[in-house]
């Protein structure tokens, strides 16, 4: 029997308390992303919760779907949970990639209660995930970040009712996600989970040294990001050339980041290069000294048929750094921003309101403060890591507690 619908598509969980000798909540969590060691650290604040037993499994390489650039697992955290790494087919493809050893052995040695199913309903990783768990008893989670309603081909869409139907209960990344798996017809709890971040690595620090270092002079705008056509980068330029005609003060804007866009960006700008500094990719440990270098961090996405921004973890980031942020009302940005009351929302696409906003935070230092002060607040309160994993650990129980499929 599934469990009930909710209404308005989440879940609000309880708070609760664990007797000292209860059995423990054995989690296998499954993520591709976790190729990427930043995206371990919210299942390290998992594990540090003393009734969790937690196994990670994830592929020992993947591709990015950016670059196609070969990732080798990073194993940068792992204190206190089990860390197995199984060889994939088809890595880098999202839908297709699946695991051709490490499985098996993840569902033996953790004997998982719950498995976390970090991947898209309609992949392969994930049905065979989902079929794994059925046979050994485990209540199923799975995590879902897409917010457009697509119509998926047929196989695909076999895939995804059929983890649909197995699934226990399901997390989203934002209520446009919660919105499109109601459409897609599942019908059990679903709790909004959003990404988190490390508050101890991203905080406000002193950058002089940096910016001097960078070129940065005067009120730094700043873009963090892939240089592709849907993250807007260009409204960005766009936007900042026309301030850089007309303001007199000292204005630096800061492109952080690397793409196939990078050639024809350079261009937009040629006649006011004095004013525009790019900078390639950085590593992510070092993204907070950077983001903390600048004094706004425009996030200026664009929706497109097959894409809008699903969540905009930039933010998050460069709030809990103490940088206040203009994001366009693209996806997930807007009610983000919203929520931290860190920032302004500027209609996608539109280069004067974009300008306008960056004039006036130019023109108001105190506003600029406010702003970073509200959101950073926001953030230390519901999402740092930590919190992000006492919802995980919350739905994992109560997924533990659901009659058996």
């Amino acid at each position: 029997m599934r469990p009930a619908p909710v209404p308005n598509g989440r879940n609000v969980l309880p708070r609760e308390t664990v007797a000292p000798n209860a059995e423990p909540l054995r989690i296998l969590a499954v993520s591709h992303a976790c190729v990427v060691g930043a995206n371990q650290h919210v299942y390290q604040e998992l594990a540090r919760h003393p009734d969790v037993a937690l196994t990670l499994l994830m592929p020992s390489h993947y591709e990015s779907d950016f670059d196609g650039r070969r990732i080798v697992a990073d194993r940068v955290v792992g204190d206190g949970f089990r860390i197995i790494t199984g060889r994939p087919a088809l890595a880098g493809n999202g839908s297709l990639y699946f695991y051709l050893t490490g499985l098996s052995r993840a569902f033996r040695e953790a004997r998982p209660s719950v498995t976390f199913v970090d991947e898209e309903p309609w992949s392969l990783s994930a049905l065979q995930v989902v079929r794994q768990a059925e046979l050994c008893r485990s209540r199923i989670v799975f995590y879902s970040k897409q917010n457009i309603k697509k119509r998926l081909p047929l196989p695909s869409r076999l895939i995804e009712s059929a983890v649909l139907r197995a699934t226990h209960h399901a997390c989203a990344i934002s209520d446009e996600a919660a919105e499109v798996l109601r459409w897609k017809g599942y019908g059990g709890p679903i709790t909004l989970l959003p990404h988190g971040v490390d508050p101890v690595r991203f905080s406000p620090r002193d950058t002089r040294l940096l910016r001097s270092r960078l070129g940065l002079t005067g009120t730094v705008f700043a873009y963090f990001g892939r240089l592709v056509p849907q993250k807007g980068v260009g409204v960005f330029l766009s936007a900042a050339t026309r301030m850089a005609a007309t303001e007199a003060s000292p204005i630096t804007f800061w492109v952080v980041g690397s793409g196939p866009e990078e050639d024809t960006l350079r261009g937009v700008v040629k006649d006011t290069a004095g004013r525009f500094v790019f900078l390639p990719q950085v590593p992510h440990l070092d993204v907070a000294d950077y983001l903390s270098v600048a004094d706004v961090v425009v996030v200026p996405s664009l929706t497109t048929p097959r894409w809008k921004e699903q969540f905009g973890r930039v933010i998050i980031e460069a709030l809990a750094c103490g940088v206040p942020v203009i994001g366009s009302d693209s996806g997930e940005i807007p009610g983000l921003i919203r929520r931290l009351g860190g920032g302004l929302i500027s209609p996608e696409g539109d280069v004067e309101a974009l300008a306008a906003a960056m004039r006036g935070l130019l023109a108001d230092p105190l506003r600029r403060q406010r702003l970073a002060q509200t959101g950073r607040r926001a953030v230390l309160e519901t999402y740092t890591n930590a919190a992000v994993a006492a919802t995980m650990r919350a739905v994992c129980r109560e997924a533990a507690r659901a009659p058996a499929s």
